[in-house]
């Protein structure tokens, strides 16, 4: 069945800390700056939301974001030690200091600046909205029954305006089981997931349409860059982190991945890093 099949896109569980996802290389240099909860490992939580995040097991993940975090450990003689939660877990995870970073499509926003450590982007992700009769801007959403996942900037934006609360959900396997009966009309999220996700068999008869820009929706305006999130407090870990992104970047790498996971190179180009309001 399709990885992100509505009945298999996820397995989701409070699942422990697992060391041996990834070994370390042999040859690699640690940069000192990289202090993390427990030597030698780097612990990440993380969630099911292909191709950004994909999780096959409490120690199965891969995906752009955990290639990333892959080759940077890799880099600096680490092993990854992932945490499985829901995408709304995963920000209390890292403000807790619960794990050393949270991945997962997530966006630069002022709102996160705030209270969490943002990485330089990876990359830029566009909004979306997945319905049957092809819903391309916020007017199509009236009288409709909208979701999108809670925690994702998304669904308060979107929310501003309509006049009917848009439906959260804890995690995007919930949002396309409801969307796949009918029980919603029109859910809203990344258009990379979904075209990934229609790529592996799921979302049939559904179109997925990028959003039109609409300033009451700002993301829908300009893109939204995507950052690893760290704890506010760990900022010598933030720098060593952006060192280790431009890198990747004036290498290609991030181009490279983003190409292996099907979707465009020029996400890669995400400019000078800018916060969403």
């Amino acid at each position: 069945m399709p990885i992100f099949s509505p009945l298999r896109i996820a397995l989701f569980s409070a699942a422990g800390l697992c060391a041996s996802s990834v070994l370390a290389a042999e040859n690699c240099t640690p940069n000192p700056a990289f202090t993390t909860l427990k030597p030698g490992i780097i612990t990440v939580a993380v969630y099911n939301y292909p191709p950004f995040t994909k999780v096959g097991g409490a120690d199965d993940i891969s995906g752009i974001d955990t290639e990333v975090v892959r080759e940077i450990a890799r880099r600096n003689c680490l092993t990854v030690a992932p945490v499985i939660v829901d995408p709304s877990a995963v920000i209390q995870n890292v403000l807790s200091n619960k794990v050393d970073l949270g991945i997962g499509d997530w966006f630069r926003t002022a709102e996160r600046a705030k209270v969490l450590g943002m990485t330089w982007p990876l990359y830029v992700d566009q909004m979306a909205y997945y319905s049957r009769d092809g819903a391309t801007q916020v007017s199509d959403l009236a009288g409709k029954r909208v979701g999108a996942v809670s925690g994702f900037l998304y669904a308060g934006q979107v929310q501003g305006s309509l006049e009917t609360p848009v439906v959260l959900y804890p995690n995007p396997v919930a949002m396309a089981q409801d969307l796949g009966t009918g029980r919603l009309d029109v859910a809203i999220d990344s258009y990379g997931t979904g075209v990934y996700a229609q790529s592996q068999g799921a979302y049939k008869d559904i179109r997925i349409e990028i959003a039109k820009p609409d300033p009451k929706v700002p993301v829908t305006v300009e893109p939204a860059q995507i950052a690893l999130l760290y704890n506010k407090k760990k900022a010598e870990l933030g720098a060593a982190l952006d060192g280790e992104i431009k890198k990747l970047h004036a290498e290609g790498k991030i181009a490279e991945i983003l190409k292996n996971n099907g979707l465009a190179e020029s996400g890669a180009d995400v400019g000078e890093p800018r916060l969403i309001k």
